[in-house]
C-alpha cells in the first residue's frame, strides 16, 4: 500500500536539494563556470536529489508493478508510462547524468554540467511534485479502504516479524526431536524466534486495540471480544504470551520436549492470528496483496 508519508518525506527532500542546485544556476552560465565552488556544489546536490528522486521511484514501481528493488529504479518506472513524456525524459536524463558523473570519476566539465543540469531543472523542478501528487492520488483511489485505520506500514513490519519468526521456528522443527534437544543453538533460536513473535503480535494488538478506541486489560482478549480475534486464538496466544518472560530468561530452564511442543503450536497460532486480522483490517473479499 502506498505510504504517502515517505513519498511526502522525500519529494521534499528532493525539491530542497533542487531548489539549491536552482539557486546556483540561476546565476548563469559565466559565474557558474568562473566560480569553482559552483560546480562541487551543485554536482553534491544533484547527486542529493537524485538518491530522493530514486527512492521515490523504488516505492512507485513496487505498487505499481509488484518489483521490488531498494535502488536503480528510474528506468523500468518510466517505462511503466504513469508519468507524462517531459517528466519521464526529464528523470532518465537525471540518471544519465547522475551515472556519467560517476563514470568520469566527479570530472564533469563544468560547461557540460550546466547544460545538462539546466535542462533536467527546466523539466523537473516545477512539474515532478504535481504530477507526482496527481498519481498518489489515483493510486490511492484504487486501494481497498480499510475496515480498521490502522498505519499498515508499521503493522505489516511487525507481521513480516512474526511470519519471519515462524519460518524459522519451522527449520528447527523439520529436525528430529533428539536432534534438537542436542542441539543448543537449535533451543536458543527456538526460544528467541518466540519471543519475537510474541512482541510482534502485542504490538499489533494494541495498535488495533488504539485504532478502534477500545480498552481492555488483556489484548488478545480484547481483540476476541471485539469480532477480531476467535475466542480459541486469543487463548491460545494468551498461553504463548504467558511463557513470553521465561523464554527471554536465558537463566530460566524450560525442558527441550516443551519447548519443541510449544514451538509445533506457536506455528499455527501466529499463522492464525495474521490471518484473522489481515481480515479484520482489510477484509475478506480482497485478494490480499495489502494484507499483513
Amino acid at each position: 500500500m502506498l505510504d504517502t508519508q515517505f513519498l511526502n518525506e522525500k519529494a521534499t527532500k528532493l525539491r530542497s536539494a533542487l531548489k539549491k542546485v536552482k539557486q546556483i544556476i540561476d546565476r548563469g552560465p559565466d559565474e557558474f563556470i568562473n566560480t569553482p565552488m559552483y560546480p562541487d556544489r551543485v554536482q553534491y546536490y544533484m547527486i542529493m536529489a537524485y538518491d530522493e528522486l530514486d527512492q521515490i521511484a523504488c516505492h512507485l514501481l513496487k505498487e505499481i508493478s509488484g518489483i521490488r528493488k531498494k535502488e536503480n529504479c528510474i528506468t523500468e518506472l518510466t517505462s511503466q508510462g504513469i508519468f507524462s513524456g517531459k517528466i519521464s525524459r526529464a528523470m532518465t536524463d537525471f540518471q544519465n547524468f547522475r551515472d556519467d558523473i560517476f563514470k568520469t570519476g566527479f570530472s564533469y566539465s563544468p560547461q557540460q554540467m550546466y547544460v545538462s543540469v539546466k535542462n533536467i531543472l527546466d523539466n523537473l523542478y516545477d512539474n515532478f511534485i504535481p504530477e507526482l501528487a496527481s498519481i498518489v492520488k489515483e493510486i490511492k483511489s484504487k486501494e481497498p479502504e480499510l475496515k480498521i485505520p490502522v498505519n499498515l506500514k508499521k503493522v505489516n513490519e511487525q507481521a513480516k516479524a512474526v511470519k519471519s519468526s515462524i519460518k524459522k521456528i519451522k527449520i528447527f522443527l523439520d529436525y528430529p526431536f533428539e536432534e534438537f534437544r542436542n542441539n543448543p543453538m537449535f533451543i536458543d533460536r527456538t526460544r528467541y524466534f518466540l519471543v519475537v513473535a510474541v512482541d510482534s503480535s502485542l504490538w499489533i494488538c494494541r495498535h488495533i486495540l488504539r485504532k478502534i478506541k477500545s480498552k481492555h486489560k488483556n489484548c488478545f482478549d480484547g481483540l476476541s471480544k471485539e469480532g477480531i480475534l476467535s475466542e480459541e486464538t486469543a487463548d491460545r496466544l494468551n498461553y504463548l504470551l504467558s511463557l513470553r518472560d521465561d523464554l527471554a530468561n536465558p537463566e530460566k530452564e524450560i525442558e527441550a520436549e516443551r519447548l519443541f511442543e510449544i514451538a509445533k503450536e506457536s506455528v499455527e497460532v501466529f499463522s492464525n492470528y495474521i490471518k484473522q486480522i489481515s481480515a479484520a483490517i482489510v477484509g475478506k473479499s480482497e485478494s490480499g496483496k495489502n494484507r499483513p
